[in-house]
């Protein structure tokens, strides 16, 4: 028993060294120091074996998936599919104008540093940035919490945002979607900054909180900035009760700081949410019988 607990520890512990070696060689990315993490809370946990049998081959699908994302816009280029640019400020303006301007270029030119000066943030881009990078760890932590918690409700969770983040794959494809900043630079929409971007808030040198395998500047339809937390907030309420009903704010504002930073416009999070949300409902309902679905109360097993 012991021989296997041994076994199942250097598992782990050899994930990490991959991790960390592709870091070092190849790729860095922001998600992979939570996963470093997690994994040693398991070994601290004693639950190697279910770390190893739960997380490995979630987390192998997902790095597939932001291999395949990071490809898609290469894809659409080669197939010659449209670029959504115009039609979403047409349907942002449409909606969601403010004083004759959408929301990114209001937000912008209201409350940060005039465009074409040395970008410097305000206090409010320092605590939107904290919300922004939430982004890359809240849903690992969610699922590590619901892990613990219930494995077959890990289990609806990790694959269940799998599943629709790989089904937004084939719209970015499709549809490849420029964000705000891009149609700036355009000539779309008034100048704007990329303001999540445009500094090193931490001091982090040579740590880049933003970095993924390979970005893909064309998949801002739907926006996972929205649907992740989003999702892993619903599951947080159903699964822990109302007391979790004030964590909206992370999503919420997380959402409003791809706003104000020109990654993405309105129609783009309100997509990303109905997605997450329409997932969430499928997964947690009970096909056996009539459907009885409580959002607040957590289904006991027959």
């Amino acid at each position: 028993m012991k021989d296997k607990k041994n076994i199942y520890r250097i598992g782990i512990l050899s994930i990490i060294l991959a991790i960390l070696l592709v870091n070092l060689f190849f790729y860095s990315f922001a998600f992979d120091a939570i996963v470093v993490t997690l994994g040693l809370f398991a070994i601290i946990l004693k639950k190697e074996k279910e770390f190893i049998l739960d997380w490995t081959p979630p987390l192998f699908l997902f790095y597939v998936y932001e291999l395949l994302r990071s490809r898609a816009n290469n894809l659409a280029e080669y197939f010659s599919r449209p670029l959504l640019d115009q039609v979403l400020i047409d349907w942002e303006a449409r909606f969601f104008t403010i004083s004759d301007q959408i929301p990114t270029v209001f937000l912008q030119y209201k409350y940060s540093m005039p465009v074409g000066e040395n970008f410097i943030p305000t206090n409010l881009e320092y605590f939107l940035f904290f919300f922004y990078v939430s982004f890359f760890w809240f849903w690992l932590i969610v699922g590590f919490m619901l892990w613990k918690k219930d494995r077959r409700v890990f289990k609806k969770y990790i694959y269940g945002l799998i599943g629709f983040s790989t089904f937004s794959t084939l719209i970015y494809f499709l549809y490849p979607s420029a964000p705000p900043w891009f149609a700036s630079q355009e000539g779309l929409l008034p100048e704007l900054k990329r303001t999540m971007y445009s500094y090193n808030y931490l001091n982090t040198s040579g740590v880049n909180l933003l970095k993924t395998y390979g970005g893909n500047d064309f998949a801002a339809f739907p926006s996972h900035h929205a649907a992740w937390p989003f999702f892993a907030w619903l599951f947080l309420v159903k699964y822990y009760g109302k007391k979790m009903i004030p964590l909206v704010i992370i999503p919420l504002i997380t959402i409003f700081a791809t706003w104000y930073g020109a990654e993405h416009y309105i129609i783009d999070s309100i997509a990303g949410m109905l997605l997450a949300s329409i997932v969430f409902l499928l997964i947690n309902a009970d096909w056996k019988k009539e459907y009885n679905f409580k959002f607040w109360v957590r289904q006991k097993p027959d």
